[in-house]
């Protein structure tokens, strides 16, 4: 039976144990639960690449007036996998006024893929003919906007482009 009067000594022991197996408890069910707040929280942090710094290349490699286009790539992870090198977009970086420069390739009318047209010396939406000089500025066709300009850094002779898409055919840049 009970040692000592009235048997609190198998109270107290009995107290520990409730209290050891619910820590226990406790503990195994945070086991499946701290994963599955990382998986519904996972959305909220950054998405890959966009809104960040990419590298684009030397600075070398952009000397002169002449768009080079650029394709930009990051590392793409979800939930399961992590993908390296993902091409997330592509833009034009020239040289104006010794100072680089970087229009998306996307066209702010309809998101068709502008190219360069060396001989006219303009941008060009092959789709809906639009044509933007080479400071983005709109001179031909429906385009409500100039071409999405995008920020460049340079560091210790590389450069690097934030990537960020804007919404197609209003007249404000807006970021989506």
């Amino acid at each position: 039976m009970s040692s000592g009067s009235g048997g609190e000594p198998d109270a107290g022991r009995r107290g520990v144990l409730k209290l050891g197996i619910g820590a226990l408890g406790l503990g195994l069910a945070a086991v499946p639960a701290v994963p599955a707040i990382g998986y519904l929280l996972f959305p909220t942090g950054s998405k890959a690449g966009e809104g960040a710094f990419l590298p684009a290349g030397k600075r070398s490699a952009f000397a002169g007036a002449v768009p080079v286009r650029v394709d930009l790539y990051a590392d793409k992870v979800d939930a399961w996998n992590k993908t390296p090198d993902v091409k997330l977009g592509s833009c034009w970086v020239l040289e104006r006024d010794g100072a680089l420069q970087a229009f998306s390739t996307v066209c702010p009318h309809l998101g068709c893929a502008v190219d360069f047209d060396a001989e006219a010396q303009k941008f060009k939406c092959p789709c809906h003919r639009s044509a933007f000089g080479l400071d983005g500025s709109v001179e031909a066709g429906p385009s409500p906007r100039p071409l999405d300009s995008l920020e460049v850094k340079e560091e210790n002779g590389l450069v690097a482009i934030r990537l960020v898409r804007y919404r197609q055919g209003v007249a404000q840049k807006e970021p989506v």
